[in-house]
């Protein structure tokens, strides 16, 4: 028994997942060898992700319901047939029409990141900036039980990722060399500070989130942004700096910072390859990790598809 972070009454609570589990199911069945791995400890396998007693089983329904929508109607429409098995973009779905159960069930990971403390200590976040983010948790508590139709004094943005390799641009030199593998296949989820700036960032495979709080817009970001209703592409052009550079540079470089294999999982892995070839082959985690292979030879040059 305990008090329910949502509804706030004391009922049995349930292990829930700050990440939602179809990210992670996802992972298992397009991965190489079936396991998950933290990118905090890279070399525990596991078999699901991170979960707290935190919600009622009434409340666990609730933030149920965006998620089962969110799944169905763009998740796994834009894995399986936007993107081929290799994370490239087909163009067979122009954009997404969406109600509110897009914006909610973004705010619900970002409430969870924060209600979890899987934002930074204190003296990571300057006073000011800690207390507008944690302001938002009543704010997105009412919003997530349909109490209030507004998230506050935030704007929330999805983007659409996938195999840069296949793609037409300038690389940057500081890209992390594993950026395919982290757009395509990582799980993540964070707060975001930088001087005066908050926010909180997720992603499910490859798709990401970002909900800012301190700016409270993000500029020149029309093809990211979401509201209550409406309609959003897939081919974005990404022209706010903050969200590119986070996205693409700042978190990638992080993920991968504590990124060190052990002997001992190294040949783990390399033994669950060769247990099913075939699989391993196939899977989304062997052709991120070649489209990777490829953009070593076309970082800081121009390349087209």
């Amino acid at each position: 028994m305990g008090i329910c972070a949502l509804c706030l009454r004391e009922e049995r609570l349930v292990a829930s997942h700050i990440i939602p589990a179809f990210a992670y199911r996802w992972l298992k069945e397009t991965g190489a060898t079936g396991f998950l791995r933290a990118g905090s400890n890279v070399n525990l396998r596991m078999q699901d992700g991170k979960k707290h007693n935190l919600l009622c089983i009434q409340c666990e329904g609730v933030l149920n319901n965006y998620e089962t929508n969110f799944a169905n109607t763009i998740f796994y429409p834009y894995v399986s047939r936007e993107l081929s098995d290799a994370g490239i973009a087909t163009g067979k779905i122009g954009y997404f029409i969406y109600t509110d159960w897009l914006l909610r069930f973004v705010i619900s990971i970002h409430w969870r990141i924060i209600v979890t403390h899987n934002a930074p200590t204190d003296k990571h976040i300057p006073k000011k900036l800690l207390t507008c983010l944690n302001n938002m948790r009543e704010t997105w508590r009412k919003f997530l039980l349909k109490e209030s139709d507004h998230t506050g004094d935030c704007e929330s943005h999805i983007i659409f990722l996938r195999n840069l390799a296949a793609g037409q641009g300038t690389l940057p030199p500081n890209i992390n060399d594993n950026i395919n593998f982290y757009l395509l296949r990582a799980v993540d989820g964070t707060s975001i500070s930088s001087r005066n700036k908050i926010g909180v960032y997720s992603k499910v495979g490859p798709i990401a989130f970002m909900t800012t709080i301190r700016p409270n817009k993000f500029v020149n970001a029309v093809d990211t942004r979401i509201g209550m209703k409406g309609k959003i592409k897939t081919a974005q052009v990404i022209k706010n700096q903050l969200i590119a550079k986070f996205v693409f540079i700042t978190r990638p470089n992080e993920a991968f910072s504590k990124a060190n294999y052990s002997e001992k999982q190294l040949k783990i892995i390399d033994d669950a390859y060769r247990a099913n070839p075939e699989k391993a082959k196939k899977s989304m985690t062997m052709r991120a990790a070649e489209a990777d292979l490829i953009l070593k030879h076309k970082i800081g040059k121009s390349y087209e598809q």
